[in-house]
């Protein structure tokens, strides 16, 4: 995990309940009842917007997104310069022997397809369906905490009406009206906290990191491409140079689409 993310909900964790163990009546903050209302229909609500075969993948995706290593395209560029030298002076089949030595998976699936003949139309449309792929799973999971987002904040109101008609019924003691209304407003604090401080960011982080992947995924193809049509190496670094200036915009991240329109 990077460790902004982890320092990042750690801190709030400890600024938002430093604060409330500061005042009085602490213990009202922790109530079962309301976490398990937001959570559970949070819950139930994203079985609703998405099929089971998409909620399948999502542990895949948190534990991707976990373990996320961001991708540095300045190695690339040096990969490839070498490879396009060796390509070029010994021929395509001299890369076979140096594709084991490449730790990364992308450039090995392009570059094998190169050497075993294939043409570079076939190695073009492969990529772009494995970039697409990837690219279109990593949106998944960034949607699903975006819509986490959407619904806790509407289950925490939800539970606060509960709670309210609930008081309504029983306004005999006026004493107690105040003290009902702080544990109706319970649910609706829960869901406000759990959107604004894990479920948003970590959609938001997503984005971003999809986007990251698909700019390394792009840079790779690009060299692939260029190393089946011979281009010398000067040329190679030119045409890779384009993808270390600024990273591709997060609202862009998740639209396979912007494939086609790559170098």
């Amino acid at each position: 995990m990077e460790k902004s993310t982890l320092i990042g909900i750690g801190s709030g964790f400890v600024l938002i309940y430093g604060a409330i163990f500061m005042g009085e009546g602490w213990m009202m903050f922790f109530d079962p009842q309301s976490a398990i209302l937001v959570l559970g229909g949070t819950a139930a609500a994203l079985m609703v917007n998405f099929s089971f075969e998409e909620l399948k993948t999502v542990p895949a995706g948190i534990k991707d997104f976990l373990r996320f290593r961001q991708p540095e395209p300045a190695n690339f560029l040096e990969t490839f310069i070498e490879f396009s030298r060796i390509a070029r002076r010994e021929g395509l089949l001299a890369l076979d022997r140096r594709l084991d030595d490449d730790s990364d998976e992308h450039i090995r699936f392009g570059l094998e397809m190169a050497v075993d003949g294939i043409e570079e139309a076939e190695i073009d449309d492969l990529m772009k369906i494995r970039i697409s792929e990837e690219v279109k799973t990593r949106g998944l999971i960034g949607k699903f905490f975006g819509s986490a987002a959407l619904y806790a904040p509407a289950f925490g109101m939800i539970g606060t009406l509960i709670g309210l008609i609930q008081m309504m019924q029983n306004l005999d003691d006026p004493s107690e009206i105040g003290k009902g209304m702080a544990v109706a407003l319970i649910t609706t604090f829960y869901g406000a906290f759990l959107a604004n401080l894990v479920f948003l960011p970590i959609s938001a982080k997503i984005k971003l990191q999809t986007a990251q992947v698909l700019r390394a995924r792009q840079m790779v193809r690009t060299g692939v491409l260029a190393i089946v049509r011979g281009e010398s190496p000067s040329m190679v670094e030119k045409r890779l140079q384009s993808y270390l200036g600024d990273a591709v915009p997060a609202d862009r991240a998740a639209e396979p689409t912007s494939l086609s329109r790559a170098a």
